[in-house]
C-alpha cells in the first residue's frame, strides 16, 4: 500500500483535477497515443438496463454460478468496465443521472418527482439528431408521469396494459423481460423509422422483488424450503416491518430467487441479440448493458436499496459496451468509470457533437482502445438523493468514505487492505477524515445547487390512491424518516456536517431503517 501521506495527496490531486464536475482529463486518442478513429456511419444504440442488479452475482463478473452466459458471449465481442459505479442507490435519480450524464437530482421518495427539465436526456439528444427513438419499461419507477419518456418518439409502459391487481403487486409473467423483447421486435418491425439509425432503451426489472423461478425456462437454484419468506415483495416487506428475524435459510432461499431472476434476464438478453440477428442489425449496433444499482443481501446490516447504504454492494453494476463494427472485441476496461461518463461517452461513440452542461466526460477514446482506467484517480461520488442533504459517498482507487447526516452509516474503508469495505478506520487518521468530510460538503453543496438550477422549471406530481396502494404493495412507499429532513417544527433542517462517530462495520449491531425496500423508489 502507498504511504498514508501519498494516499491523501492522490485523492486531493486527482478532486482539483476533476472538480466537482469532473472531467477524467479523457483526449482523442487512446491510452497507447494513437489516435483513433470512428466509422463515419452513426450506429444504432441500444440500452439494455437491469433493474437492482448487482455486478457480483453475475459470472461474467467471477460469481461461482453461470447466472449470465449471455453477458458473457456479449463481453466477448464488446468492451466490459470492471469498475462501473453509479451515483445512487435506486431508481429515479440513477436512471436520470445515467441518461442525463449529471450528478443525480433529489427525487422525493413519496413518487412525487419528475426528471428536472433542464436536464438533456439522451432519448432528446439522440432524436435532435436524426435518431429514431423509443423506450419500453415495465416498472412503474420509470412511467412517462414522472419524465422518463421524454425524448422518445415511442414510450411504451408495457406493465400499464395489466390488470391493475396485477400491476400492483408486480407478480407475474406479464413484468418479464421476454415482454420487452417481443415488443421491441414488434417495433423493429412495424413502427421504426428505419431511413434513421435508432435510439431503443429498454427497462427490465426481473431481478428487483418480488423475486421468482423460472422453472419453464431453466431449473431453479432454489433447494428445498419451508420458511415464511416466498419472494414476494409484500412478504419480504411485512418481514422488515414486523423486525423478523430472517435465518440463514431464509437469507438463502431469497439470494436462489435472486439468482433465478439474473439468469433469466440473462437469457432474454440472449433472445435480444437474436432479434437484432435476425433482423440485421448486430453489426451496426451499439448494445448497452448496464444497472441502475445493486441489491444488498444482508451483506453489513439489512437486505434491499434505497436505504442507508453506498457501498459497492448497491453501486458497483456491470457495464458492458458491444458493437462489432466499432468497438474491440474481449476488452476489459479496469480502473474506476464514473456513471455520469455513459452518456457522454455514447455520445461520441455514435459520432454525435458534445452535449453541453454535462458533468460527466467522454471515454471514448479509451473504449476504442480497449484501454484503461487504471492511474487516473478518478473521484467518484454517489448520494441517496431523497433529501438535499442526504447519505453520500466519495471513491477511489483506494478508499470509500460514506457520511451519514444522521451518522448511522457514517465509515471509512481503506480499500487497499479491505476491498469489501467491512473495518471502518475512522479515528486513526483524523486530518483523512476531515479533509473527506470537507470534499463531500463541497461536491454537495455543487450538487445541490445544481439541483436548484433545474427546479426553476420542475414541477410535482399527485399520485391518486390507487396508483399510492400499487406503489405501498410493490414496496415503493415506507415510513422511514429522512436525515435531515425536517426538523421538530416541521421545517426543513438546515445543510450541516456529516454527523460520525457510528460504527458501521459488519455484523454490528445498528439502528433500522425501517425501509429497505418500502422507501427505496424502485
Amino acid at each position: 500500500m502507498r504511504p498514508r501521506t501519498r494516499w491523501v495527496a492522490c485523492l486531493l490531486a486527482a478532486a482539483a483535477l476533476a472538480g466537482c464536475g469532473g472531467d477524467d482529463g479523457a483526449s482523442t486518442e487512446g491510452d497507447s497515443g494513437v489516435a483513433e478513429t470512428a466509422p463515419a456511419k452513426h450506429p444504432n444504440v441500444l440500452i439494455w438496463l437491469v433493474d437492482t442488479l448487482r455486478a457480483d452475482h453475475l459470472s461474467t463478473y467471477g460469481y461461482e454460478r453461470e447466472t449470465s452466459p449471455n453477458l458473457t458471449a456479449m463481453a466477448g465481442r464488446g468492451v466490459l468496465f470492471e469498475q462501473a459505479f453509479v451515483h445512487s442507490n435506486w431508481t429515479q435519480p440513477s436512471v436520470t443521472s445515467l441518461l442525463s450524464g449529471c450528478y443525480p437530482p433529489t427525487f422525493s421518495d413519496r413518487f412525487t418527482s419528475v426528471v428536472p427539465e433542464g436536464l438533456v436526456m439522451a432519448p432528446e439528444w439522440f432524436g435532435e439528431h436524426g435518431y429514431s427513438t423509443a423506450g419500453m419499461t415495465v416498472t412503474m419507477a420509470t412511467a412517462e408521469r414522472y419524465g422518463f419518456g421524454r425524448g422518445f418518439r415511442v414510450y411504451e409502459e408495457l406493465d400499464a396494459r395489466e390488470d391493475p391487481g396485477a400491476r400492483k403487486l408486480r407478480k407475474g409473467p406479464a413484468f418479464d423481460a421476454d415482454k420487452l423483447v417481443d415488443a421491441v421486435a414488434q417495433w423493429f418491425d412495424h413502427r421504426w423509422e428505419s431511413d434513421k439509425p435508432f435510439f431503443v432503451y429498454l427497462h427490465s426489472v426481473d431481478p428487483h422483488a418480488p423475486y421468482e423461478s423460472h422453472p419453464d425456462v431453466f431449473p431453479s437454484y432454489a433447494g428445498p424450503y419451508d420458511g415464511p419468506i416466498d419472494g414476494g415483495a409484500q412478504t419480504i416487506q411485512d418481514a422488515l416491518n414486523s423486525g423478523y428475524d430472517f435465518t440463514d435459510a431464509d437469507k438463502q432461499h431469497m439470494q436462489d430467487l435472486y439468482d433465478d431472476e439474473v439468469r433469466f434476464n440473462d437469457h432474454e438478453l440472449g433472445a435480444l441479440f437474436d432479434v437484432l440477428r435476425e433482423r440485421g442489425l448486430l453489426d451496426d449496433t451499439l448494445v448497452v448493458f448496464v444497472a441502475d444499482h445493486g441489491e444488498e443481501f444482508w451483506d453489513r446490516r439489512t437486505h434491499g436499496h434505497g436505504h442507508r447504504n453506498l457501498f459497492a454492494e448497491l453501486t458497483h453494476t456491470p457495464l458492458v459496451l458491444s458493437w462489432p463494427d466499432g468497438l474491440p472485441h474481449g476488452a476489459r476496461i479496469d480502473g474506476l468509470m464514473r456513471g455520469i461518463d455513459l452518456f457522454p461517452t455514447l455520445v461520441e461513440l455514435a459520432g454525435l457533437p458534445p452535449v453541453p452542461g454535462t458533468d460527466g466526460s467522454s471515454l471514448a477514446s479509451i473504449v476504442r482502445a480497449g484501454g484503461s482506467l487504471a492511474g487516473r484517480d478518478t473521484v467518484h461520488y454517489a448520494h441517496r438523493a431523497k433529501v438535499d442533504f442526504d447519505v453520500m459517498s466519495i471513491r477511489t482507487p483506494e478508499l470509500f468514505y460514506q457520511a451519514d447526516p444522521d451518522g448511522i452509516t457514517t465509515g471509512l474503508y481503506d480499500l487497499a487492505r479491505d476491498p469489501d469495505a467491512h473495518v471502518d478506520v475512522r479515528g486513526k487518521d483524523p486530518d483523512l477524515e476531515k479533509k473527506l468530510q470537507t470534499k463531500l460538503l463541497e461536491w454537495t453543496k455543487y450538487r445541490n445547487q445544481r439541483d436548484a438550477e433545474w427546479a426553476k422549471g420542475r414541477h410535482e406530481i399527485e399520485i391518486d390512491a390507487q396508483q399510492e396502494d400499487e406503489l405501498r404493495a410493490m414496496g415503493y412507499l415506507g415510513g422511514e424518516k429522512q436525515p435531515g429532513a425536517t426538523g421538530a417544527d416541521g421545517k426543513p433542517k438546515s445543510a450541516g456536517e456529516p454527523k460520525g462517530g457510528v460504527e458501521s462495520k459488519a455484523g454490528a449491531a445498528q439502528p433500522k431503517d425501517g425501509g429497505e425496500l418500502d422507501d427505496d423508489g424502485c
